[in-house]
C-alpha cells in the first residue's frame, strides 16, 4: 500500500500533493490526518522548505515514523530556492532504519513576489 502525506503552509506543497497522489491512485492527506496505526510500502512525504528547513510540525511527525509502519519515504516539496528538504528528511529517518529514496521531486514555489504561478501545470505533470 502507498500514501501520500504532506505539510504546506501557502498550498503549494498540497497541489504537489494532489498531483503525486492521483499519480498513486490514493488520497494525499496532512500530517495532521495521517493515520500511523496503517502501515505502508512507500510513503510519499510532501515537505517543503520554510526560511531554510522543514516546518518543525512535519519535523516531529517524521521523528516519529517507526520502521515497522513504513519501508520506504519518497520526499516531494516545493520552495522559494533552490534547497530542498531530502537531505534533512534523511537526517531525520535514516537512523530510525527508515530508508529514503535517493531521488526527489522538487519545483519552485511561489512566495511573495517569487515564482508566481508556481508550481504550475509544467509542474504538476513531472
Amino acid at each position: 500500500m502507498n500514501r501520500v502525506v504532506y505539510f504546506s503552509r501557502g498550498g503549494n506543497t498540497k497541489k504537489l500533493a494532489g498531483a503525486v497522489a492521483r499519480g498513486a491512485g490514493v488520497t494525499a492527506v496532512s500530517v495532521e490526518q495521517f493515520d500511523p496505526s496503517e502501515t505502508t510500502d512507500t510513503l510519499y512525504v510532501g515537505a517543503s522548505i520554510y526560511a531554510g528547513a522543514v516546518d518543525g510540525g512535519l519535523r516531529r511527525f517524521l521523528a516519529a515514523l517507526q520502521p515497522s509502519q513504513v519501508k520506504t519515504v519518497i520526499v516531494f516539496g516545493t520552495s522559494a530556492g533552490k534547497k530542498t528538504a531530502l537531505p534533512e528528511v534523511k537526517a531525520i529517518l535514516e537512523p530510525h532504519g527508515i530508508s529514503v529514496a535517493a531521488d526527489e521531486f522538487h519545483c519552485r514555489g511561489s512566495f511573495l513576489f517569487a515564482n508566481r504561478g508556481r508550481p504550475d501545470e509544467e509542474d504538476l505533470k513531472q
